[in-house]
């Protein structure tokens, strides 16, 4: 950790006057059960593995659906034989339990929860506490399905970051639960996904026809025979579906280090409908990497460009000359990201004579070494060299912040005008990183509830906002804005530098701010109202 820094604002508005919905009522509850099978836990961020056996229980609701129909699970974890070494407090974290299914139909279903927060002891057990979600049975399903715990997944956001545990059932698993699809099914939803590889990190077209006309689709990656499946691995989507159930878009794929190369089932949920196509990813298109230069000779002083193709995406290039003997000369050294599509360019100083050939490598992986050979010339007659050693010194300096201003005032809502939400813009902050360190950084906001004179509130919810982060010219590392979100007591991201161990270190000046929307209840008290949002910079 770098140290903690923070800073608040004061959030204020003026008011000139909600209840809970109520929960559906549970169906007849299915047939559940225990099991403590012994599981096999590989443990993120090179932790190493874990195997034990780990008590799962299994509600099921309704015992009996249509083909195609809802499931709703309520799932009990006992304590995980995966262990944290470093003790972490709140902690989001997302929970999820594969069901593999039998009799009355066949492949794997996800229940998936939603996102808590919980804190994670040093060298204890984890324990997630229990958790509710939803599945879909096929559309072919008919009779009893019989519902057996293969794998667990928890993926934790740590520092900008999700770090995924998965724990695969080995041995001593069986049956938790059954369900009976009873009924003929609507009309299935059809779903397709291009036949040839894609790349992660770039946009996937999909289409379909059969769904719920102007639902909200949700796109997941599955394992090849449904489980697994994670909506995170795709990082926005722009489908939709029209009025005649026509679903159309693209859904983006994280990067190639969240999405590795493989097959894998891309699935569409619409909440009453879902479907499944193959798709491959393939980070590398056939073929070597390969690389080139725009000139292969010049004098010293010479500029050229280095390109490159066939690389995989997103990931550090390491650009260096060579000498005679292959050796290299660090202080010709230069780094730049490739693209989407594999490729990159970047400009290489010939900054010696020394200078015989150009190098290449992905990430200091010595398998994708390239290297081009050039020739140094010179330009006539010399009248000789001389030298002279230059020297100085630099030092490290710190990772700090500042903000344009203390206040933000989304002015005066009428109760009963039917207004819409109010909007303001947060006071711009300004991260500089001057400590020439590769361990990156987290800024995060926390906001209270706001409160008048008379003790009245207004949640902290009640305020969204869309952050917006970008690098200053000079600066090394790619700023990443947070997700659009509500604010409140849990952590949410403005802006963030990931670490990234394939260049010497990241650092610079980083601007942040973000739009707010306020939407106030439609019963509350009038009042002068405030809170106070905390930005935490670490």
């Amino acid at each position: 950790m770098t140290g903690l820094l923070a800073a608040c604002f004061v959030l204020s508005l003026g008011c000139v006057g909600a209840s809970a919905a109520p929960s559906p009522p549970a169906g007849p509850v299915a047939a559940a059960g225990t099991v403590t099978p012994t599981v096999h836990c590989v443990l993120p961020a090179g932790q190493g593995e874990a195997t034990g056996p780990q008590e799962m229980t299994v509600v099921l609701s309704p015992a009996v659906v249509e083909p195609g129909g809802k499931v709703h699970a309520k799932v009990t974890l006992g304590p995980s034989p995966a262990t944290s070494g470093l003790a972490l407090d709140d902690v989001p974290t997302i929970p999820s339990l594969d069901l593999a299914m039998s009799g009355g139909a066949a492949g794997t279903v996800t229940v998936r929860g939603p996102e808590i927060t919980m804190d994670i002891p040093a060298g204890v057990p984890i324990e997630i506490p229990a958790y509710e979600g939803d599945f879909l049975v096929p559309v072919d399903a008919s009779g009893d399905i019989s519902f057996a715990p293969v794998r667990t997944l928890t993926q934790t956001k740590v520092l900008g970051s999700v770090f995924e545990t998965p724990c695969d059932v080995v041995d001593g698993g069986g049956f938790v639960g059954t369900v009976t699809a009873e009924g003929s099914a609507s009309e299935p939803a059809t779903l397709t996904a291009p036949a040839d590889p894609v790349r992660p990190h770039t946009a996937v077209p999909l289409g379909g026809s059969g769904w719920t006309p102007d639902a909200a689709p949700v796109p997941s990656l599955c394992a090849v025979g449904g489980g697994g499946c994670d909506p995170l691995k795709f990082t926005s989507h722009a489908l939709r579906i029209d009025s005649s159930g026509t679903l159309t878009g693209t859904a983006t794929l994280g990067e190639a280090g969240a999405v590795p190369d493989g097959r894998y089932e891309v699935k569409v949920n619409d909440g009453t409908k879902e479907a499944t196509a193959p798709l491959t990813v393939e980070a590398v298109a056939a073929g070597n990497r390969e690389i080139e230069l725009s000139s292969d000779s010049g004098p010293v002083g010479s500029v050229i460009t280095v390109s490159g193709r066939n690389y995989n995406p997103d990931r550090w290039i390491n650009v260096i000359g060579l000498d005679a003997a292959g050796a290299t000369l660090d202080d010709s050294a230069v780094y730049v990201k490739s693209g989407t599509d594999g490729t990159f360019a970047v400009e290489f100083t010939v900054i010696t004579d020394a200078v015989a050939a150009v190098q290449a490598d992905e990430g200091n992986d010595p398998a994708t070494v390239r290297t081009v050979p050039f020739t140094v010339t010179t330009g006539g007659g010399g009248g000789g060299t001389a030298e002279q050693r230059l020297s100085t010194q630099v030092r490290a300096g710190t990772l700090s912040m500042t903000q344009e201003g203390d206040t933000v005032d989304f002015g005066t809502t009428v109760l009963g005008t039917g207004d819409a939400a109010q909007h303001a813009r947060l006071n711009g902050v300004e991260v500089e990183d001057a400590r020439g360190v590769n361990s990156g950084w987290s800024l995060t906001a926390t906001l209270t509830g706001f409160r008048s004179a008379d003790g009245s509130v207004i949640p902290a919810h009640a305020v969204r906002w869309t952050p917006s982060c970008t690098a200053q010219a000079g600066s090394v590392g790619t700023p990443v804005a947070g997700a659009p979100t509500a604010l409140g007591i849990e952590a949410a991201s403005l802006c963030r530098v990931d670490p990234d161990g394939s260049r010497p270190f990241t650092g610079g000046k980083f601007d942040a701010d973000a739009d707010l929307a306020l939407t106030v209840p439609e019963f509350t008290r009038p009042g002068d109202y405030s809170a106070t949002l905390t930005l935490t910079l670490l």
